[in-house]
């Protein structure tokens, strides 16, 4: 169950996000050259989530109601992957079933719009990284690198670039709130992608 979070505070004060991206790594005993394996399809992104100060009871009420229907770790919530609107390129969506990989193909964007490197996209739930920054040709289609790995994205599926986020469910079953002197609620959540 998709979760809505309350509007008030508006964002986070502070996030910490990580990229999980398992690798097996061994060494020859004979030669000691090291061999990395990345296990493509099984990278995770998580963060540290942490609002501000709420102050009053009534103003905390909505809080109380959205950590009780995340219901632990089966509900989830988007997740802003920004510090703001990245520019816009159209309404991108994925053009071609299948793929595979580090290079998204994209289509429906405006010609000539751009997307950059370190910039975010948001494709069916998932959070991805654009490593290479790409320009969309005369017919709007565009190829950019990304990370993590792309497996089999539907076509047509839309690409989220103006306010990319993470489909996120909490890392583990307990949800909860501190509360100080002044009714003063604080807030603070370990999260993972819910794929």
């Amino acid at each position: 169950m998709l979760v809505e979070l309350p509007h008030y505070p508006r964002a986070p004060a502070e996030v910490t996000w990580k990229l999980r991206q398992p690798s097996q790594a061994n060494r020859s005993e004979f030669t000691g050259v090291r061999r990395v394996t990345i296990l493509a399809e099984a990278p995770r992104w998580t963060a540290q989530v942490k609002y501000p100060p709420i102050i009053g009871r009534e103003a905390f009420r909505p809080w109380r109601a959205a950590l009780a229907m995340m219901q632990g770790r089966a509900g989830t919530l988007k997740l802003g992957a920004g510090e703001g609107a990245q520019q816009g390129v159209g309404q991108p969506v994925v053009d071609g079933a299948g793929q595979i990989g580090t290079v998204l193909r994209l289509r429906g964007c405006y010609r000539g719009g751009y997307a950059r490197q370190g910039w975010s996209l948001s494709v069916d739930g998932r959070l991805h990284e654009i490593v290479a920054a790409g320009m969309a040709d005369a017919d709007g289609r565009l190829a950019i690198s990304v990370i993590p790995y792309i497996a089999g994205i539907p076509d047509g599926t839309p690409v989220e670039m103006v306010r990319p986020f993470g489909l996120m469910s909490l890392a583990d079953d307990e949800a909860g709130w501190t509360v100080s002197a002044g009714q003063k609620y604080e807030i603070a959540f370990n999260c993972e992608e819910a794929f």
